[in-house]
């Protein structure tokens, strides 16, 4: 009987230490090699269903570290893949672009993150250099992410539009103004396609390829981005793109020594303004109105 119960307890140990294991972290770290404990905290972290602690995660990263070997380049790869998303995640993002852009190196010379994981780090390192004004490395990850969007059928083509009008609008920061605007009018093309002509998804890529045109001293071709920008705020009665249109349309004139068109751009601004009743806007006319006399007395 006693050697019987003694079986029982040992097979019920057999079942339920692997569970005590996993329901605390410290022995299931323990229990695991680093590269183990890294890839288990990768599934956890890219599980849309887990929740996860930005500074718990970030202090485990920190102890693994210093288990890690500098020649175990898998390792060394999920640790920089890992610090950089999670930092990420905290919107810390010159701080998540040194381990990110590591990470990416690694994974060219030994391959360890999936398709889709490299095709966003791609995508996030340039979102994140354009966050902070890192123009050069937001560019050229932005060019790395297109084929990469292109060869993927999870992205729409709406997305692979909005990355290359993100690419634009650096390039332009980066007064490549000819690129941005030859890539802008592709953007215009492609959503032309995609939504139609007259569509409100057009308003932020020609603005964009007005201001290119400006920057190129081309003015005529800015001039016919924002006639069109103001014909389709009107069509759909989006005031606040109106008021923007005639605003610029103004401003454009002026600077090409046309007074009387830059203040009939500036005085209809006004009237549909007072016509709507608010307040706000009335006064942002007419202090650009006032604006346009100092500059240019009548």
């Amino acid at each position: 009987m006693k050697n019987w119960i003694g079986k029982v307890i040992r097979q019920l140990l057999t079942v339920l230490l692997p569970l005590i294991n996993l329901a605390n972290p410290a022995i299931a770290i323990e229990a695991a090699t680093p590269l183990e404990r890294l890839k288990q905290i990768h599934r956890k972290v890219m599980d849309p269903d887990q929740f996860f602690s930005i500074r718990e995660t970030l202090a485990e990263l920190n102890t693994l570290e210093k288990k890690v070997s500098s020649g175990d380049q898998e390792a060394q790869g999920e640790l920089n893949f890992l610090r950089g998303f999670v930092l990420y995640r905290a919107e810390r993002a010159a701080e998540s672009l040194p381990p990110s852009v590591e990470a990416l190196r690694i994974d060219a010379a030994r391959p360890f993150l999936s398709d889709q994981e490299r095709t966003r780090l791609t995508y996030n390192i340039a979102l994140q250099a354009e966050a902070v004004g890192d123009w050069r490395m937001a560019i050229e990850f932005y060019k790395k992410a297109m084929p990469l969007f292109d060869a993927a059928s999870e992205y729409s083509e709406d997305q692979r539009l909005g990355l290359r009008e993100r690419l634009a609008y650096c390039l332009h920061e980066a007064r490549s103004y000819s690129e941005a605007l030859a890539l802008n009018k592709q953007v215009l093309a492609g959503g032309e396609k995609l939504f139609g002509p007259d569509s409100s998804k057009l308003y932020t890529v020609l603005t964009n390829l007005a201001q290119n045109a400006h920057a190129l001293n081309e003015m005529s071709a800015a001039r016919g981005f924002l006639e069109r920008l103001l014909d389709i705020a009107m069509k759909r009665k989006a005031m606040d793109k109106v008021d923007t249109a005639l605003f610029q349309l103004g401003v454009l004139s002026s600077e090409e020594g046309r007074f009387k068109e830059a203040e009939a751009f500036m005085k209809r601004r006004l009237e549909l303004a007072e016509k709507s009743g608010n307040a706000s806007r009335i006064a942002d006319a007419k202090e650009d109105l006032e604006i346009l006399y100092e500059k240019t007395p009548r």
